[in-house]
């Protein structure tokens, strides 16, 4: 499947402080899969560590919003939600949020995937 984003929409029950455990797998298999993992491990480190901290405070995370070939995305919004973004409607983008989706289920996080639900690149009809 081709798309440009995977919105990942959670239950009323799930909160920022819930996605705590799953976040540095969730977060380390995006820039895996996307081939966007860091060279320097010390960077790995802050980006993650910038995050858990808003997680741990029960806060909306900053994500990662660098310029790459794809960008896991939290947007401004009273509900527990992110997306996997990329600017080209790709096959890569499927396989990466099955792969993101994969690992919220281990942690038993209930949500549903939605695809290309950003207004921006919604096919014209």
């Amino acid at each position: 499947m081709r798309a440009h984003s995977g919105h990942f929409r959670f239950d009323r029950s799930v909160t920022w402080k819930k996605l705590l455990p799953a976040f540095r797998p969730l977060f380390t298999k995006l820039l895996e899969e996307s081939g966007q993992m860091p060279q320097d491990p010390e960077i790995l480190a802050v980006l993650i560590e910038e995050n858990l901290r808003d997680l741990r405070e029960n806060r909306k995370p900053e994500g990662y919003n660098r310029e790459g070939t794809m960008r896991m995305i939290f947007p401004i919004s009273k509900n527990v939600e992110f997306y996997v973004y990329s600017r080209t409607k790709t096959t890569e983008v499927g396989r990466v949020v099955e792969a993101l989706s994969r690992i919220l289920q281990k942690y038993r996080l209930k949500h549903t995937v939605e695809w290309d639900k950003l207004l921006a690149f919604q096919d014209k009809k």
